[in-house]
């Protein structure tokens, strides 16, 4: 009996088992609602994490500007009372020095009133006030008075014209002189004051009472005290602007006894 011969070439295959498959594990539409919610939450948490996290680094940026912001204000807050305290240490001594026979005094100008402040400066367009645009009115509270006493003048400036002008209303620009024939016995520019400029427009008005202690004037700047009474006699007092010959008020008379 013939045996059966292998027609294949080299050993025999082997037959290799495959595993079977795990079977695929189905999820209930209830578990996928609780795995989405937990995803939003876990979403939602780590947005808040961050917000809170910048709203920290927010608020400590703004903790420290604030702080360097109240540091800095310190510093100037104290650099200003400093200069401040100097200016007026300053202004006080060059007031008692400068100004020691100042017997002017001034009173607000009634409604409506110029406007005082470095007018020049600020409006450089507008012209000087000439004798067509202000004039002068000069009264006195008595015409009469004993040798050493007190005259007191209300010295007024009105803006008459339609156009808009600047007028130095300091007492050495608008001036107030008293005569004795043809000598000059006062002058209220006599002492050195600092400059008052005022913007005039409309019916605009500048009233300032100056008080004359029936004193004289001389060539320098006196202390009142220091200065001598004037004689029993006549004397004409007038208002004008200086370098402006045609701004004069009319001549007020008083009489020293």
């Amino acid at each position: 009996m013939a045996q059966r011969k292998n027609t294949s070439n080299g050993s025999p295959k082997k037959f290799t088992r495959k595993p079977a498959r795990k079977p695929v594990r189905k999820i209930s539409k209830k578990q996928q609602r609780i795995y989405r919610r937990r995803r939003i939450v876990a979403v939602i948490v780590l947005l808040a994490v961050i917000a809170a996290l910048c709203g920290l680094v927010y608020g400590v940026v703004r903790g420290v500007q604030a702080v360097s912001g109240s540091l800095s204000s310190s510093s100037s807050q104290s650099a200003s009372a400093t200069a401040s305290a100097s200016n007026d240490k300053s202004s006080a001594s060059a007031s008692q020095s400068a100004k020691p026979s100042e017997s002017a005094s001034t009173s607000k100008s009634a409604t409506p009133s110029a406007s005082e402040s470095s007018t020049k400066a600020k409006n450089p367009g507008i012209p000087n006030c000439t004798a067509s645009d202000v004039s002068l009115d000069l009264t006195a509270d008595t015409t009469t008075v004993a040798q050493g006493g007190k005259v007191t003048f209300k010295v007024v400036i009105k803006h008459d014209s339609k156009r808009d002008c600047v007028i130095d209303a300091s007492n050495a620009s608008r001036i107030l002189t008293i005569t004795s024939g043809d000598n000059t016995v006062w002058r209220s520019d006599s002492c050195p004051v600092d400059s008052r400029q005022l913007l005039m427009t409309g019916s605009d008005k500048d009233t300032q009472t100056i008080a004359w202690n029936t004193t004289s004037t001389g060539s320098e700047c006196q202390a009142e005290n220091a200065r001598t009474k004037v004689d029993p006699g006549t004397y004409v007092a007038t208002l004008s602007v200086r370098d402006h010959e045609k701004i004069k008020s009319s001549p007020v008379t008083i009489t020293v006894q």
